[in-house]
């Protein structure tokens, strides 16, 4: 109950402090650099200790694989039914087509189901949304948007990314055994995750787009919040995946839209107001929806 009630402190306190501006405008930056490069390689690090080397734990990486090839299926399609253009196509692949599977995903398992899963968000996470992005969905944007195809840059990236630089350490210690010290010092930094991480979120929710992209907002969510989950929980179920770890990968595809994919949607100019009303819609709602999945999906 502590952990759900930290969870909506956080974000309602992120929340409160947009609205009454008591922090400077873009202080949401500050909070996602922290999260980066001291929260999330914390919990990395800390998550990894004792979690199975098993093809059942890594199993779970396939899941944002096949949640970004539904929508990148669904939306391209309806770009050439010329329901959307190809910038607002591309700006919901980046949103629907990618989970939020570390800012709120990793909390969220944390508090509905408890720590020892996290190890499975982290591997969702690293080996499953974060690869996704970098090694095909920010190459395939750049070549649908303008001609070019840079897996180089894509893998450059990849390996200087805080958290996979903590994955491949995290690897690493499961052989070479670190000092205690290090692992207790990982828990504290990793312990900072839910509360920052949530507390940026809420500062940057807002919806005043909603009623301007109601059409594309409506079957955005409805593609990222409902479909994606019911597809993954039978996918996986067909699978006959382990039912203790088949309830977390539901959970991991039901969250709302990456916060890191959505800021390099808006950089790449991707029809940045959608984008933003996607990602300050989406996630108080899949906070939501996570709630549904802890009661309904077994």
């Amino acid at each position: 109950m502590a952990a759900v009630l930290l969870i909506v402190v956080s974000f309602l306190g992120g929340a409160l402090a947009r609205r009454f501006k008591v922090m400077p405008e873009n202080a949401h930056l500050a909070f996602n650099q922290f999260v980066i490069y001291v929260s999330l390689p914390g919990l990395v690090i800390k998550s990894l200790r004792f979690i199975p080397m098993t093809p059942a734990y890594f199993s779970a990486a396939l899941m944002p694989w096949i949640v970004f090839l539904l929508a990148a299926f669904l939306f391209l399609t309806l770009e050439r039914l010329r329901v959307y253009d190809r910038n607002t196509a591309l700006a919901l692949i980046m949103t629907a087509g990618l989970a939020n599977t570390s800012f709120v995903g990793i909390p969220l398992i944390q508090a509905l189901y408890g720590v020892q899963y996290v190890a499975v968000g982290v591997i969702i996470d690293q080996m499953g949304t974060f690869l996704v992005m970098c090694l095909v969905v920010i190459p395939l944007v750049d070549f649908l948007r303008i001609g070019e195809f840079t897996m180089r840059g894509a893998v450059r990236s990849l390996f200087l990314f805080p958290p996979f630089i903590a994955l491949l350490f995290a690897f690493a210690f499961q052989v070479f055994k670190p000092i205690d010290i290090v692992f207790t010092i990982a828990g504290h930094l990793g312990d900072t995750l839910t509360p920052v991480a949530l507390f940026s979120v809420g500062l940057q929710w807002h919806a005043k787009s909603f009623k301007k992209y109601a059409k594309e907002l409506s079957i955005g969510l409805l593609f990222k919040l409902v479909a994606a989950p019911v597809i993954i929980y039978f996918f996986y179920t067909w699978a006959d995946y382990h039912q203790n770890l088949r309830k977390i990968v539901v959970l991991e595809a039901a969250m709302g839209p990456m916060i890191t994919g959505s800021i390099i949607a808006m950089q790449k100019n991707l029809n940045p107001q959608l984008v933003a009303a996607m990602l300050s819609i989406g996630i108080p709602l899949s906070i939501v929806g996570a709630l549904v999945v802890k009661f309904f999906f077994k």
